[in-house]
């Protein structure tokens, strides 16, 4: 079997930093530059631009509980997809389970720009917005 490309191992890492929470993973591996773009028609959804601005919308999602099932990641020198389920807990006990798929652009080990879009915006768009306080003012769109 081939080695995993050194981006790809990226994504990877990634993901179970967001499923544990752990936003230090995230403060060494976003570049200062870094734009994330959360899909939907949410509260929470839109752009966030910047090293903090990012932390902070993964601050407010890091006090949910995410079981991410990770189907594939594909990935090249420039981009990786992830394709898999992701079940999110709220605080309040109110859950959510969606495919996803995220487009992650890196240069320099360091993640330049992300894309998340979720199977079905409806549900996720009502979950997600409820959960909108305490993150950032709203991303431009």
């Amino acid at each position: 079997m081939a080695d995993e490309h050194r981006n790809v191992t990226i994504a990877r890492e990634g993901l179970d930093a967001l499923a544990r929470g752990d936003t230090q993973w995230l403060q060494d591996h976003l570049a200062d530059d870094v734009v994330w773009h959360v899909g939907g028609n949410s509260a929470a959804a839109g752009e966030y631009r910047g090293k903090d601005s990012v932390l902070q919308f993964m601050g407010a999602a890091a006090q949910t509980t995410m079981d991410i099932d990770t189907h594939d990641i594909l990935g090249n020198d420039d981009h990786v997809v992830t394709l898999g389920t992701n079940k999110v807990t709220a605080p309040d006990g109110d859950s959510i389970e969606y495919k996803f798929v995220n487009v992650f652009h890196i240069q320099d080990n360091k993640i330049a720009s992300a894309w998340g879009m979720s199977e079905n915006d409806a549900e996720t768009d009502a979950f997600f917005g409820k959960m909108a306080q305490g993150m950032p003012d709203q991303p431009s769109p």
